[in-house]
């Protein structure tokens, strides 16, 4: 069996101390670079891949951060994870990804298992299931730095990254009702859920302010899934109400109620306006929904990565801190914002 290669074998081929070697692998100030070059260079002949475990028991620093969603077959979260390990790798971290499945007690295994890993800090989303805090209170108290992203908790002294998702929604709601529409169904999310919330508060704003009364018969509270999606489209059906347009909670929600719609009536697929937060990843290619509001995943994941980092380096401290990402309102197949004018003239 070949023999793995160790830092020795690289410091005797260039007649350099293991110290040196060690540093230069690490990008070391005190290094030159060009003989990080070579170091890296004999490092890859040689196939040397260092043991992350022992440096992390010698440095008390895993360089590791632990990643919670609440779903990975999802466009957004592809792509707040891809911005996670984007910046954490330009940083010289790796990150160890884990998925809840919107389920709670799954989302506090996984956060305990990974504090076990000695993860020197956290990104969550939270799962649709959360309702129980203890598990970021215990982080509180052992000091384990941690960002929320995307759906938070607030008042629990944790910095978040999110987008505004009340004024995203009030502003993509009113540009249907310019557009005539005055019959709009919204499929919701949980209140106790902060997307959920903010984005149906976002809906009633957008109805207050065109002079709309709320009809508690247009809006169905679900989840954020495809079968909440089916399942909120066949409620409002059930419900015998008149809708000229629908805002889904989610893109995954609204890719549900474009199911249902093909299932009982194909012809309201052009008929109802359908604006959902999200989009299905192939813009072009997917027609549906209509509009959406574009969240900026991978821009959301780097941002969230910074201020962890920050915080794990002492440059910050976690103050209840929201950091807002903008968004854009766009049509499907476009590349651009929407302005009002041509949504108008459609």
């Amino acid at each position: 069996m070949k023999k793995k290669p160790i830092l020795d074998d690289i410091a005797k081929r260039l007649n350099i101390t293991k110290v040196s070697v060690s540093k230069a692998l690490r990008d070391h100030p005190d290094i030159s670079e060009q003989t990080k070059n070579k170091v890296k260079e004999i490092a890859s002949e040689l196939g040397y891949r260092p043991n992350l475990i022992a440096r992390s028991l010698t440095s008390s620093k895993s360089r590791t951060l632990g990643v919670v969603v609440p779903k990975i077959a999802h466009n957004f979260f592809a792509h707040v994870v891809g911005g996670i390990q984007n910046y954490a790798n330009k940083k010289g971290y790796e990150i160890v990804l884990t998925v809840s499945e919107e389920n709670e007690e799954l989302e506090r295994k996984h956060i305990e298992a990974l504090v076990s890993m000695q993860v020197e800090g956290l990104l969550v989303s939270v799962s649709m299931q959360t309702r129980n805090t203890d598990v970021y209170k215990w982080l509180k108290e052992i000091q384990v730095p941690m960002v929320f992203f995307d759906r938070y908790i607030p008042d629990l002294g944790f910095n978040s990254v999110i987008v505004d998702d009340r004024k995203a929604a009030k502003d993509a709601v009113g540009q249907l009702i310019v557009q005539g529409c005055h019959k709009i169904a919204h499929i919701a999310g949980y209140d106790y859920i902060s997307i959920g919330k903010l984005r149906k508060l976002g809906y009633e704003d957008a109805l207050k302010e065109h002079d709309i009364d709320l009809n508690p018969e247009l809006v169905v509270e679900g989840g954020f899934g495809e079968a909440s999606g089916y399942k909120g489209f066949k409620e409002l059906i059930n419900r015998n109400v008149d809708i000229d347009a629908l805002f889904a909670v989610t893109f995954p929600v609204g890719l549900g109620t474009y199911v249902g719609m093909r299932e009982i009536d194909p012809t309201m697929i052009e008929k109802v306006k359908m604006l959902a937060f999200g989009d299905s990843g192939i813009r072009g290619i997917v027609p549906y929904p209509h509009y959406y509001v574009d969240q900026p995943g991978m821009k959301i994941g780097q941002i969230a990565t910074e201020l962890l980092i920050k915080e794990i380096e002492g440059e910050i401290m976690p103050v209840n801190l929201l950091e807002y990402v903008p968004t854009r309102l766009l049509k499907t197949g476009w590349e651009f914002p929407l302005e009002s004018s041509e949504m108008k003239n459609e």
